[in-house]
């Protein structure tokens, strides 16, 4: 007995008489190549529909991952927060970055899934004689089963990519993790000087925190403060490598943007008068935008309230903001 005998006496057994004879009228008048490629259009659907499980799956993984990261890059930090750091904008920003590049995959691992279910409609389409039709003319691969197998190499390509970004993402939140906790103890330790302190400083005590926080970095202190004989500046101070630094200070109690007449002031005497290698206005507050175009023409380094959360309360060093390198100037 043959493998179609066989299906052909295994044939369903209904309730309704009618139905079981209709049914094993059209096993029995059913040809070997008919039923092989009944078998064979019916494996190849279950295989179809295992891939298109397999892209759905990988799609619902991608979406988790994504939200994620989404909900910890919505963690916006506020810089003037005391307890706010550094590494709390990092963590952001890696979650921003990831955020990214998962939106890229699952915008594709969706146009995938899209893809294999038009396949598996395509194939399910194909019935009676024309599907004995067309088995005749691929009788040894089926196109939609070739196409779904490059989208399973997708799925395998993409999976080894973002399991890269996921190691690179823990590895990175490790790495901020031994920041976030050495610049807790900065915060905690009389060295870091809050946003709040600083606006609460006279003109005077701005002028003596930069420089001391010159001097904390490393940096030869010249002049620590302005005054009558001042020349025009406030600090002036030489980095190890011989970088002559010079600062002009300007402290408000108000959210007053500095303007254009103290990049003018400084820039007509830093460098001609004080002989300056680099010039630096800083404030308590931020620059106009006037202001900060001019700053960029002549050069001149401005230094916001932002930079000061970062040099006086989260201890950051200057050269290091500055991207100063000793050996070749501003990088």
């Amino acid at each position: 007995m043959t493998r179609a005998d066989d299906l052909r006496t295994a044939a369903p057994v209904y309730q309704d008489e009618l139905l079981n004879e209709m049914l094993e009228h059209r096993i029995a008048a059913a040809d070997d190549e008919s039923l092989h490629v009944a078998v064979r259009w019916g494996a190849e659907d279950r295989l179809l529909g295992s891939a298109l499980l397999v892209l759905r799956t990988h799609c619902d993984d991608l979406e988790r991952e994504h939200d994620h990261a989404h909900r910890r890059a919505e963690h916006e930090p506020y810089f003037d927060d005391p307890e706010c750091t550094r590494t709390t904008g990092l963590c952001v920003l890696a979650a921003m970055r990831l955020q990214r590049l998962l939106a890229q995959e699952l915008d594709w691992a969706r146009k995938d899934v899209a893809e294999a279910e038009q396949l598996q409609r395509k194939l399910r389409l194909v019935h009676g004689v024309k599907r004995v039709e067309r088995y005749r003319q691929h009788p040894r691969s089926t196109p939609e089963l070739g196409s779904v197998a490059e989208l399973l190499r997708h799925r395998a390509e993409s999976v080894n990519r973002v399991g890269a970004l996921l190691a690179e993402d823990r590895e990175r939140l490790h790495a901020l993790a031994f920041e976030e906790q050495q610049a807790q103890v900065f915060l905690a330790s009389p060295a870091s000087t809050s946003l709040r302190k600083i606006h609460e400083m006279s003109h005077r005590q701005f002028e003596q925190l930069v420089s001391a926080l010159a001097a904390r970095d490393g940096l030869m202190v010249k002049q620590r403060h302005g005054g009558p004989h001042d020349g025009g500046v406030d600090v002036i101070a030489t980095t190890p490598g011989g970088h002559r630094l010079v600062f002009q200070c300007k402290h408000t109690k108000r959210a007053t943007p500095v303007g254009v007449p103290a990049v003018r002031e400084l820039n007509g005497i830093a460098r001609p008068v004080h002989h300056a290698d680099i010039a630096i206005l800083i404030t308590n507050s931020t620059f106009s935008k006037p202001a900060a175009k001019l700053a960029r023409q002549q050069d001149i380094i401005l230094l916001s309230w932002w930079v000061l959360v970062r040099w006086a309360t989260w201890g950051e060093s200057l050269l290091d903001i500055l991207e100063l390198e000793e050996t070749g100037g501003l990088a």
